[in-house]
């Protein structure tokens, strides 16, 4: 199932909107839509958003599920699930799991079994209505991308690419700050940076409290630092430094060129593009 038109701007609101991340960087409603279909192709090899998506994870995380592939392994699709089951549009689809929901929040590691019915049941909610949409758009905000566009602001990070990039690391490596989540990339990133660098992006960042670095100059450290932290991002890598080669910094149009986890290009268009 992909996202019609009239889902449009759900994703991002309610950290566009939310007054306590006035210091947050934002993405425009075009970029987060190109962003969103950019981490489904990531994520699963296909355009669009697919909310109805649900099979077991390579990785040993359960089942992944959703518009990210959430998993039941790290907790967040049974956070999704929570949610839903606390809206005023839930149509009884996890009563099964009703009972355990809040332990499962917490994670349930690698496990399937005991789990049966779980991707028919999301299958369901998924083609049942918004109220499931809305529950993983809440999940994926407060999640991933409010703490990205927060790590985005305190870099003083312009360009929807850089944005997106982090956005992607929260979502792939996690939305913390350890060594090897998104905020522990961007430190080592930061720690491998001793001298001004010049570019010609037009946006220079100031790394450490006194070197100037150009902006893009360092989104491409930053990728190289997150396929060193973690080889399974090189094709996220890739794919950005593609954007980067592009020259397409900010997402203002109706597309972009993206490689899928293949090496293959694909155009990624804004959903409410008429083209």
């Amino acid at each position: 199932m992909k996202t019609p038109v009239s889902f449009l701007g759900i994703i991002c609101a309610a950290a566009l909107f939310d007054g306590a991340l006035a210091k947050s960087a934002s993405l425009s409603t075009c970029a987060a839509e190109i962003t969103e279909s950019l981490n489904n192709l990531l994520q699963s090899g296909q355009e669009g958003i697919n909310f109805a998506q649900c099979s077991k994870d390579n990785s040993g995380n359960g089942y992944a599920a959703g518009m990210i592939n959430f998993t039941t392994g790290s907790g967040d699709a049974w956070n999704v699930v929570k949610v839903y089951m606390d809206s005023d549009g839930y149509d009884g689809e996890f009563d099964a799991f009703a009972n355990d929901i809040d332990t499962y929040v917490k994670g349930t590691g690698g496990q399937t079994s005991g789990l049966g019915g779980f991707c028919t049941a999301w299958g369901k909610a998924a083609n049942n209505g918004s109220a499931f949409w809305n529950a993983q758009s809440s999940v994926l905000t407060s999640t991933y991308y409010n703490p990205a566009m927060k790590l985005a602001g305190k870099l003083g990070a312009s360009f929807d690419v850089t944005k997106a990039a982090i956005y992607d690391s929260a979502i792939m490596d996690g939305p913390g700050n350890g060594g090897s989540s998104v905020g522990g990339i961007i430190d080592a990133t930061n720690e491998n940076i001793n001298n001004n660098t010049s570019g010609s992006s037009g946006n220079t960042l100031t790394i450490n409290g006194k070197y100037k670095v150009d902006e893009i100059k360092w989104l491409q450290i930053f990728l190289k630092q997150r396929t060193e932290t973690n080889s399974d991002n090189q094709a996220n890598a890739d794919s950005y430094n593609a954007i980067i080669d592009d020259g397409n910094y900010n997402w203002d149009g109706d597309s972009i060129t993206a490689l899928d986890d293949s090496g293959d290009k694909h155009k990624i268009k804004c959903l409410s593009s008429s083209d």
